[in-house]
């Protein structure tokens, strides 16, 4: 009899603290394979939808024999057959791989083919392009930077937006690639650098603080005496993702430019932002900083949302994960993601010493 009243009580017992036991279980996420290279490869590409690696190596190499350089899968997940980089495997033919995490089991499958064989890697609409902002270039004759590589098809130019092609031309620049201080090392890779500018022009007669914003959509017509932009949110996705994941940095300054209503911000610490809207409008929505901006709250069309705030100086990268939490059961249209270095930049107020750097960013479903 103790037995039994011994087993009951430890029942209860742990019931009653099931929610604190919950509270320190993360949100399973499937796991995922974050970057994978061949040694002399000429591209390796990661299809998170179809849990598929398809890597090109140049014509003639034997695809018995070869080196991986660089292999790493989501934080706490085990691989089997066990991978790491500087073993020699065999893509003669499809090789499947078994991640684990939580005793929930994912098959995932690696494939390499020749130069000389290869076709297009399958489209993976899971994800949005470059949002590993390891892809730049730069474009028209003021060599504004774009997040989007050579020969880019016409959906990838499209993808990101930002606030270059107003400020680079006035000769300042916001948006632009970091090759040196990165969350994930390696050869070809880069992050994205967003960098508030205090901007003075016209010798003077016209001061404007620019955040740097990158942003899914496009920039419309600008306003040079209010040196603002209309700015167009959103491109098609149907996809419902649980959480956007990366890595980010911010060194904020002490805010030194305002503008009413926030005159009162002046010397506080600059804050950064990263948000996430899925909605079913009928076309990407327009924001007219500072007179027209999204109403997260009241705005029937969005479905999801989710936002990351970063108020502190960090000395260097960490990881953030932004949870999108959806209203309703309807399919979206459009998904804008939007970051900031400043973010009341929209009423040029800010630090004009702000820096944030992301990397490596990626849905989760």
């Amino acid at each position: 009899m103790k037995k039994y009243a011994f087993l009951l009580g430890a029942l209860l017992a742990l019931a009653g603290c099931s929610k604190q036991w919950n509270d320190l279980v993360p949100e399973k996420s499937d796991p995922q394979i974050i970057a994978f290279d061949i040694e002399g490869q000429v591209s390796s590409t990661i299809n998170f939808d179809r849990k598929t690696v398809y890597v090109v190596v140049p014509t003639g190499t034997d695809l018995s024999e070869l080196t991986v350089t660089k292999f790493i899968v989501t934080e706490g997940v085990t691989c089997d057959p066990a991978i790491q980089a500087g073993d020699q495997i065999d893509l003669s033919s499809d090789m499947s791989i078994v991640l684990t995490a939580y005793f929930d089991f994912y098959e995932w499958t690696l494939h390499a083919t020749t130069q000389d064989k290869a076709g297009p890697a399958p489209a993976d609409v899971s994800q949005l392009y470059n949002m590993s902002f390891d892809s730049w270039s730069r474009q028209g004759s003021s060599r504004v930077w774009v997040p989007y590589a050579e020969g880019a098809t016409d959906v990838e130019k499209a993808t990101w937006g930002s606030a270059n092609g107003t400020t680079q031309p006035m000769g300042y620049v916001t948006v632009s690639p970091e090759e040196t201080f990165l969350a994930v090392s390696g050869e070809g890779k880069k992050a994205l650098k967003l960098q508030t500018q205090g901007m003075s022009l016209l010798m003077g007669m016209i001061k404007k603080l620019a955040a740097g914003s990158i942003f899914n959509g496009y920039a419309g017509s600008i306003d040079v005496l209010k040196m603002s932009a209309k700015i167009y949110w959103g491109i098609p996705f149907t996809r419902r993702p649980k959480t956007l994941q990366g890595y980010a940095c911010y060194m904020p300054g002490t805010i030194d430019w305002s503008q009413e209503p926030y005159k009162n911000k002046e010397g506080e610490l600059d804050n950064a932002h990263i948000f996430v809207v899925l909605a079913d409008w009928e076309t990407p929505f327009e924001v007219s900083p500072p007179e027209k901006l999204l109403d997260v709250e009241n705005d029937p069309g969005i479905i999801g949302y989710g936002k990351v705030v970063f108020d502190r100086k960090m000395e260097a990268y960490e990881p953030f994960r932004l949870d999108i939490t959806y209203r309703n059961n309807r399919s979206p249209k459009y998904i804008a993601i939007v970051a900031a270095s400043s973010v009341l930049g929209d009423f040029f107020t800010g630090s004009s010493s702000s820096v944030l750097y992301l990397d490596e960013m990626k849905f989760t479903y």
